[in-house]
């Protein structure tokens, strides 16, 4: 082959390289798989360069050939790139960059070093072929069937280009064969650009058809979404609305209404068109607005809230409870909040009703279970099928003598509490055959063996599936002997009712007996019948006016006013018809009684008719028979007088028994704290005895001139010690005069003042102490500070010192050793709460019931009145207004709780004073 012809094979090849690198660069300005063909445009300017610089490189300097098989490198690398970047793998810039750096520095080296041209070329060329066929299988398995045979092709002239690589090194060292070589590189190189050209088109297409599928596919998808949109917004309104919940939704910016569903205005009052535009505030929905805030705060920090609780306002004005629920959402960018509301007002009131109850059962069971342990009556609960006791009150150890625990799982039977069995017996079946029995009396035998008469009552009833039996017995011993005490005193008292009433009848004028409130007669004596020619059925129940007893009204009034202010009238002259019309003049003398607790009238009547005709037919014996009848009336208003004050005596009697007890207890306060003051007092006379002396004999020695400085030294210190000690003497003398003459003014009268509880009761210990001082029991006292009170002192005081009196007289009554302790403390509902208590005797269940009896004793004939535990009863519950309880067991003390206000009541005696 010509010589010539190897330049010409170079340029043919330059030019398909140049022109295959502009049609590349062309497409990929028409961003046709822009960037594998931008890598392929410039592996095909490298390959250009390359057949340039062979050119060059046979005619002027053989480097060029080492910069020609850079090119090469380069070339394989920007065709490996496309290829990779066209079949969508990552391409890893750095390995690429660092063979091409490698492959490089060889021909440098080999160039260098004078390695012959050969095995310089032979590395790269082999390498550049590998990649090129190895890009050919890239092609080769690729799957898609549309252009399957242009990819197997475009496969395959890579892989012969990759093969012709491998052989060109040998072929540029023979010459005859160089110029077919580069013949052969400028057709593959043409087909290969070629193909890329065409592969890129069609991939081109194949992405604008999959993009136009993809569109419609979108546009599809878009319109089976708007479709799914409309219907979900149909949905979704039909559910908003018809959600029995209030369910609004609000912008989160200004918290205004956008929507709200039907329930709305049934829940709030307000309509859809009045909601919305606006907030809650503006239509004053929230009752507190601080919830409103927390949970806005708890919305805001969560993104939701769950059943959080408020109270609405309705438009109407009622308030109701909610109970809200909502969540935040993003529609475009700007935030919303939908919330769902429920009225629970129903509920909470249910529940609010279901507690009421359940506290109302708890109370009812506690009441009932108070109720049984308080019931006066002794009540038992057993079963009918073994009669085992199953529960028991308090007052069954009394009556039974055998204690809660002792008996329940046994039976009456099993204790020997009946007396008479055939009573067992005989009680069972009343209530088998009636179900109930009443005021049964039976006779009990009691732990201790004595027999007791009780009276009782039963029913039988049901509870689950058992039969019970509920027996209430009370004793009635004590009933007995009062009814047997009660017959006697009624025939006692008949007897002076026969006595009072044959006097009534004896007497020889006329009396009668008028209810003062009524203005009826209600008894009149066998004179007064005779006197008027009246029957005693014809008489009684009517009214004085109806009689014509001081028929006109100036008499009357008189008569009245008399009676109302004196209690009494004497020697009223009236005139009073008789039934046969004859009109008789009497003296009419009256006293004022209360019987039956009612007022009553009891009258005379002297008839002086007969001297007032004597008068008129013998004048001269006017002035004897003025004179009888002078003495006559005189007689008669003695006697009515012993009778007025024989009663106002007995009215007045126990009165003056409770001044003398008061006077005998300041007494008795009078005497200790005299007691008491002897001593510091007769310790300041020495003192100041003692002071007199010492000063005489100082003013001896200052006048003669004899004062010496020890002396008077000695003289100031001994004085210093004596007031020091005179001072804390009449101190303590001071205080004891202070709190004596308090406790003695508050005892002596019933001063109402303002007073702190504590000081008041120290000020009274400290003058009960000579009480007990010198005895071997004591006092300890428990005082809470600060209760002020508005009430009377003086009775607090007495009913302290009855309850150390009696404490010391009978409580501690042969007992070595005793304590008393007195305590307080401040209740709810303004009162105060006082106890006293001690270790002494105790009382019996018969002394508890009538400790507070008056003239009851158990000292009688030893100096007792009987009227200590009385006068502090009427205290406590009169004029203290307060509530007293006595808690007492033979042999473990007693102790008393007052409870009182901290205000008393107005006495009337005060109200009088305000008057």
């Amino acid at each position: 082959m010509p010589t010539v012809y190897l330049p010409a094979a170079i340029i043919s090849s330059l030019v398909t390289s140049f022109l295959t690198m502009l049609v590349l660069f062309y497409v990929q300005h028409l961003h046709v798989h822009a960037r594998a063909t931008r890598c392929w445009a410039l592996a095909y300017a490298c390959l250009v360069l390359k057949q340039a610089c062979i050119f060059l490189g046979d005619i002027q300097a053989p480097v060029l050939n080492l910069i020609a098989d850079i090119f090469l490198l380069a070339y394989i690398c920007y065709l490996w790139a496309g290829i990779r970047i066209f079949h969508g793998v990552t391409v890893y810039v750095m390995p690429v960059m660092l063979g091409f750096a490698i492959a490089a520095l060889w021909l440098l080296m080999a160039f260098l070093t004078a390695v012959q041209p050969l095995w310089r070329m032979l590395p790269v060329y082999v390498v550049s072929g590998v990649v090129l066929m190895w890009a050919a299988s890239c092609f080769w398995r690729v799957r898609n069937e549309k252009h399957k045979l242009g990819f197997i092709l475009l496969g395959t002239l890579l892989f012969l280009r990759g093969l012709h690589l491998l052989d060109l090194p040998f072929l540029r060292e023979r010459p005859e064969y160089a110029a077919l070589g580069y013949e052969i590189s400028a057709f593959l190189d043409l087909a290969i650009g070629m193909l890329f050209l065409v592969a890129a088109l069609l991939r081109q297409q194949d992405d604008v058809e999959r993009v136009n599928h993809d569109l419609k596919q979108e546009m599809e998808e878009r319109k089976n979404i708007e479709r799914l949109s409309k219907e979900r917004e149909t949905l979704f309104e039909k559910v908003f609305q018809m959600v029995p919940d209030v369910l609004t939704i609000c912008r989160e910016k200004d918290g205004r209404y956008l929507e709200v569903n039907r329930h709305w205005e049934t829940i709030t009052g307000y309509a859809r068109d009045e909601t919305l535009g606006r907030y809650s505030l503006e239509l004053n929905l929230w009752v507190d607005v601080d919830l409103r805030a927390e949970m806005l705060e708890i919305l805001g920090r969560d993104g939701e809230v769950n059943n959080f609780e408020g109270v609405y306002r309705h438009k109407q004005g009622h308030t109701y409870n909610v109970l809200i629920s909502g969540t935040r959402f993003d529609v475009g960018g700007e935030p919303y909040i939908a919330y769902a509301m429920q009225d629970i007002s129903a509920l909470r009131k249910v529940e609010q009703l279901q507690e009421q109850a359940e506290r109302e059962l708890q109370e009812r069971e506690k009441l009932l279970s108070t109720v049984f342990q308080l019931v006066p009556d002794t009540l038992t609960i057993t079963k009918m099928s073994t009669g085992e006791y199953i529960e028991v009150n308090r007052n069954w150890e009394p009556i039974s003598g055998y204690t809660r625990d002792e008996v329940l799982g046994r039976t009456s039977n099993d204790i020997k509490l009946w007396h008479q069995p055939e009573q067992r017996d005989e009680l069972i079946s009343r209530i088998r055959q009636d179900g109930e029995v009443h005021n049964m009396q039976i006779a009990f035998r009691h732990k201790q063996g004595y027999i007791s008469q009780c009276m009782v009552s039963g029913s039988q009833f049901e509870a689950g599936n058992e039969s019970y039996l509920l027996l209430s017995s009370h004793n009635i011993d004590q009933e007995l002997s009062a009814e047997a005490a009660r017959l006697q005193v009624e025939s006692l008292l008949r007897e002076n009712e026969q006595k009072y009433s044959t006097l009534f009848q004896l007497s020889p004028i006329p009396l009668g007996l008028v209810d003062v409130q009524t203005d009826t007669m209600v008894e009149v004596n066998d004179v007064w019948l005779k006197e008027f020619s009246y029957q005693r059925e014809d008489i009684l129940g009517r009214t004085t006016m109806e009689m014509g007893f001081v028929a006109q009204a100036e008499e009357r009034q008189k008569f009245n006013d008399d009676l109302g202010r004196d209690k009494k009238v004497d020697q009223l002259e009236v005139r009073i018809k008789a039934s046969t019309g004859q009109e008789m003049i009497f003296l009419l003398s009256a006293r004022l009684i209360r019987m039956h607790g009612k007022p009553m009238c009891i009258f005379s009547l002297l008839n002086v008719t007969r001297q007032v005709q004597i008068e008129q037919e013998i004048r001269e014996m006017t002035t004897q028979l003025e004179e009888r009848v002078r003495l006559r009336t005189l007689n008669l208003q003695q006697a009515n007088a012993e009778l007025a004050a024989a009663m106002e005596s007995l009215r007045h009697t126990q009165d003056e028994l409770v001044r003398s007890e008061k006077m005998a207890a300041l007494g008795s306060l009078v005497a200790g704290v005299a007691h008491e003051l002897n001593t510091p007092i007769g310790n300041s006379v020495t003192v100041a005895s003692t002071l007199q002396d010492k000063t005489t004999d100082m003013l001896r020695d200052f006048k003669e001139g004899k004062l010496k400085r020890s002396a008077l030294e000695s003289y100031l210190e001994n004085a210093e010690a004596g007031t020091a000690l005179l001072m804390r003497t009449l101190g303590m003398a001071r205080e004891l005069i202070r709190s004596f003459k308090q406790v003695a003014v508050d005892q002596s009268s019933s001063h109402r003042r303002q007073f702190d509880l504590r000081i008041a009761l120290e000020e009274l210990i400290v003058t009960l102490a000579p009480m007990y001082k010198s005895t071997p029991y004591a006092l300890v006292t428990e005082l809470a500070p600060g209760i002020m009170m508005d009430s009377y002192p003086g009775p607090i005081g007495q009913i302290i010192t009855n309850f150390m009196t009696n404490a010391l007289t009978h409580a501690f009554e042969h007992h070595d050793s005793g304590e008393m302790r007195l305590n307080t403390q401040l209740l709810e509902g303004d009162q105060v709460q006082i106890v006293f208590t001690d270790n002494g005797s105790g009382m019996s269940e018969q002394i508890q019931k009538r400790v507070f009896d008056p003239f009851f004793t158990t000292k009688l004939g030893q100096g007792g009145s009987g009227l200590g535990m009385n006068i502090v009863y009427n205290l406590v519950t009169g004029v203290l207004g307060g509530s007293i309880q006595l808690d007492s067991k033979p042999g473990d003390g007693t102790s008393f709780t007052l409870i009182i206000p901290l205000v008393a009541p107005q006495l009337q005696a005060d109200n009088s004073k305000k008057a």
